[in-house]
């Protein structure tokens, strides 16, 4: 893992769980980070064709001006900027973007830059026009979703290109988790998405899933057997490689939609 993300992993997770910064470290260095978004990610990277291991200089992204709309801690970000994108990364928690923003100028990113907003406010924030958008795991969270599509679709440039990632209505889900991530809605159906995207004035070209056997809700089921909240948060990172490796490999094997849907459209 590259030595900007162990940095930032590792703040955001002193905040959750008060780990010393040294196991933490040595946590990053073996075993990816205890994220749902790690596996986004690794649908982003599979619909780009940007490849594994080392980032390196994309021609795709080069110089292009890219949005990352509710960029949550800002790794999808740092990655897209480490591929030479000039990256916009929005996000509602003041507290994340400054702490994304700290890494980003310790790590001298200079084209990398956060801004605290409120999503569906985003075309009020005069942003400019993009050559690519990312939507991970923003779109369930926004009562108004056709709205905010609406709005994205005006700040691409024609033809540009539009990556959206949500959850799949189909999957099992623990209502208090729901509630505590302030889900508008359980998800999508993975056959309704390129219509819906196509009625806000994008085309679908490629989609992805993951965890065809919805192990992210039994591995969330797992981590909730003790009742201290400290303690789940411990327990949901120490199964995290295990569900993580386990997720990768049926997603490989089985192929039918998950529980994690993503998609790359264009701006028609």
């Amino acid at each position: 893992m590259e030595k900007y993300l162990v940095d930032l992993f590792v703040a955001s997770a002193q905040e959750e769980i008060r780990a010393p910064g040294w196991m933490l470290r040595l946590y990053f260095a073996l075993f990816s980070a205890p994220l749902g978004k790690t596996l986004r990610i690794d649908m982003v990277k599979d619909l780009l064709q940007l490849g594994k291991g080392r980032p390196l200089r994309s021609p795709w992204l080069e110089g292009k001006r890219v949005l990352d709309v509710g960029c949550g801690i800002g790794d999808l970000a740092f990655m897209l900027a480490e591929r030479g994108a000039h990256v916009v990364g929005v996000e509602l928690d003041a507290q994340k973007v400054a702490r994304a923003s700290r890494i980003a100028e310790r790590w001298h990113f200079d084209a990398l830059r956060f801004l605290t907003a409120d999503a569906t406010k985003i075309d009020q924030m005069n942003l400019g026009q993009f050559d690519a958008i990312f939507c991970l795991a923003l779109l369930e969270h926004i009562e108004q979703d056709v709205t905010l599509l609406q709005q994205l679709h005006g700040l691409l440039r024609p033809g540009g290109t539009f990556v959206l990632e949500v959850p799949s209505a189909q999957r099992k889900t623990i209502a208090e988790v729901e509630e505590a991530d302030g889900h508008k809605r359980p998800g999508y159906l993975f056959e309704e998405v390129p219509s819906l995207l196509e009625s806000t004035g994008f085309r679908v070209i490629r989609q992805r899933t993951m965890d065809p056997l919805g192990l992210i809700y039994y591995w969330c089921a797992c981590s909730r057997i003790i009742p201290l909240r400290k303690a789940r948060r411990w327990l949901f990172t120490a199964l995290a490689p295990l569900f993580i490796s386990a997720i990768r490999l049926t997603s490989a094997l089985i192929k039918r939609p998950g529980a994690e849907l993503c998609f790359l459209a264009v701006k028609m």
